[in-house]
């Protein structure tokens, strides 16, 4: 007897023939076409961009600065010192201690030594004995320090200066 083969799974192969090779042949066809166009599309795209890059105003220059000297940092550190002094605290000290006869004409604070330097004026010098025992005793203020005193003629008047340390 003679051996004859059998084949249980002649349909399992497959092999290509014209019309997918035709097909794989238009895809890649189709492939190239589409990326041409697409580079197409970039290259007017950059194009484009350098137009509206050419037309845009230049860009403001970046200015660099220096960092402050040490002279500009201590001036603005006072600057910010004078500020943060404890204003509202200090002008009502001075105006629940001033009688209704003082005239206060000027007010000097010096932030570094906690201290106010206070020019007062009355026509009697009495009142303004008054006005500087009364500071010395009216929160926030800590110490009293008489500075000058001078008698003014006309109108008769009477000047003191004074400084006045505060306490935070």
């Amino acid at each position: 007897m003679s051996r004859v083969p059998i084949d249980f799974a002649p349909a399992a192969r497959w092999r290509p023939g014209l019309p997918v090779g035709f097909g794989v042949l238009a895809l890649i066809a189709a492939l190239g076409i589409a990326a041409h166009t697409a580079w197409q599309r970039d290259a007017q795209l950059q194009a484009l961009r350098a137009q509206l890059a050419a037309r845009a105003p230049a860009p403001a220059p970046v200015v660099r600065f220096a960092p402050p000297s040490h002279e500009q940092a201590e001036a603005v550190n006072s600057a910010i010192t004078l500020l943060n002094l404890p204003w509202p605290a200090l002008l009502d000290g001075l105006n629940a201690a001033r009688p209704n006869d003082v005239a206060v004409l000027r007010i000097e604070p010096r932030a570094a030594q906690r201290s106010l330097r206070v020019v007062a004026e009355s026509e009697r010098a009495d009142a303004l004995f008054d006005f500087s025992d009364a500071l010395a005793h009216q929160p926030p203020f800590v110490r009293f320090k008489p500075i000058s005193q001078v008698r003014l003629d006309s109108p008769p008047r009477v000047q003191a200066t004074l400084d006045l340390e505060w306490q935070q």
